[in-house]
């Protein structure tokens, strides 16, 4: 049984919907699918207790005020692959940790950098880690796109029109930078838990009215401090294959290249970051052979493209639940 078998068709649909809209209503997503509303509920209940799905929020760390992040690439010594990819998944900053495909124990990990004596520290290769070898450090400069705006592309252009349009839209001029209030990180820690937590229960953690609690949660997204998720293995949604780009493009088309992969269907995450490598890119895709024709496609074409690295994930080391909002 392949993975994606666990899930029909209308499974992947409403988890489609729920990526786009993570605190979509039942009523709402059974409206714009087309689904009975008590199924919807069921589904979505089965997908929790399974363990298939959660809901959580993760902080947009370049405008949140709280650091940087970081992609590490590491080597682990013979035999220590296992044992270094789980450490590094244990770690409270590990935001991504991979073994990827070419020389032997090679790991991707993107770390949380709060400030700047850490960012030196991994520059000098000190994870901590006496089993692993740091290669290089590059830091994240912009990101294109997050897994948190990656969806299964199983629905049609209306019906992301309809999801779209009750979420909350970012304010038209935002700071470059938001500094978190005490009571902005009690919101974003129960968000954080479960991003589709009522505003009712939100209002009785905070001890706020609901109108009060609803407020607090939009002006997180409204400053996009926060972006929602809905967290799914790929593989489930029909794309087990994963592969990581390490994308060198020309200055003047690093824009172009980057946006143009971020809409892509594909593509789960790009970012901009330091380095002869400016860009890093994840895609998924139903098999590692279509990677061929994504290449010849979608790279092909882009004249701003120089160089391209392709690194087959060939296991995902699932990190604990995050980094959190360090006290100042």
């Amino acid at each position: 049984m392949n993975d994606s078998d666990i899930l029909d068709a209308v499974d992947q649909r409403i988890i489609a919907a729920l990526q786009i809209n993570p605190r979509a209503g039942v009523a709402e997503v059974g409206r714009i699918l087309g689904e009975h509303e008590r199924s919807v509920a069921r589904r979505v209940q089965r997908l929790l207790t399974l363990e298939i799905v959660h809901f959580t929020a993760e902080y947009e760390r370049l405008r949140d005020a709280l650091g940087h992040s970081a992609w590490l690439r590491l080597k682990a010594r013979p035999g220590c692959l296992e044992a270094v990819g789980d450490a590094l998944a244990r770690r409270v900053d590990a935001l991504n940790v991979a073994a990827v495909s070419g020389a032997s124990g090679l790991l991707w990990c993107e770390l949380a950098v709060p400030d700047r004596p850490l960012l030196h520290a991994l520059a000098e290769g000190a994870v901590g880690l006496p089993d692993a070898e740091v290669l290089d450090v590059c830091l994240t400069l912009r990101p294109f796109k997050t897994a948190a705006e990656w969806h299964a592309p199983v629905l049609t252009d209306e019906e992301e029109r309809l999801l779209r349009a009750s979420l909350v839209q970012p304010l038209p001029a935002l700071a470059d930078r938001y500094e978190l209030t005490p009571t902005d990180e009690r919101v974003a820690g129960l968000l954080r838990r479960n991003a589709r937590v009522s505003l009712t229960e939100l209002a009785r953690e905070l001890g706020f009215s609901t109108a009060t609690a609803g407020r607090r949660v939009a002006s997180l997204l409204e400053r996009r401090v926060l972006r929602l998720r809905t967290v799914v293995d790929p593989a489930l949604l029909g794309r087990p294959a994963r592969i990581l780009l390490r994308l060198k493009v020309r200055p003047a088309g690093l824009e172009k290249v980057g946006a143009a992969l971020a809409a892509h269907r594909d593509v789960h995450s790009c970012t901009a970051v330091s380095g002869p490598y400016g860009l890093l890119a994840e895609v998924c895709l139903p098999h590692e052979t279509d990677l061929h024709g994504f290449v010849v496609d979608v790279l092909g074409p882009a004249e701003d493209v120089l160089d391209l690295e392709t690194l087959i994930v060939t296991r995902s080391y699932r990190p604990g639940p995050g980094p959190h909002t360090p006290r100042r």
